[in-house]
């Protein structure tokens, strides 16, 4: 977690460029220090050399499903492993089932409601500022 003067990272990776760069600006208006991403495979990797303290992380992508780097990054980071945060269309309760399953934290569906968005980001920052 960041130190309590730094601002708060965070990793966006979707294969969609023109949501990618939008969350990318709107994070950044909100004062955090954001790198984008558009392949599931290139994750793993880019969460290890940023460390964030969170993961925007679109569920289809093409090359390989956010459901499966979530899974990955929580049995390899375990308690080290930023919050993961789940974007995807589907809002069903099955698929809100199985996000939760492969250890996301948190579920924002497609098309973005950019106010709750920001809502649940704040919501991190303020837990994150609490234990740094």
């Amino acid at each position: 977690m960041p130190q309590a003067d730094s601002p708060l990272r965070a990793l966006i990776v979707d294969d969609q460029r023109d949501m990618l760069m939008t969350l990318g600006i709107l994070l950044r208006s909100e004062g955090l220090t954001v790198r984008l991403g558009e392949k599931g495979a290139e994750v793993v990797a880019a969460v290890e050399s940023f460390r964030p303290d969170m993961v925007l992380l679109d569920i289809e992508m093409p090359d390989r499903n956010g459901l499966e780097v979530a899974l990955e990054l929580t049995q390899r980071l375990g308690e080290r492993c930023p919050v993961l945060i789940a974007v995807t269309g589907h809002n069903t309760e099955a698929a809100r089932r199985l996000i939760a399953k492969s250890g996301f934290h948190h579920h924002v569906p497609k098309p973005y409601d950019f106010d709750a968005l920001l809502r649940l980001v704040h919501s991190i920052e303020r837990k994150a500022a609490a234990h740094a």
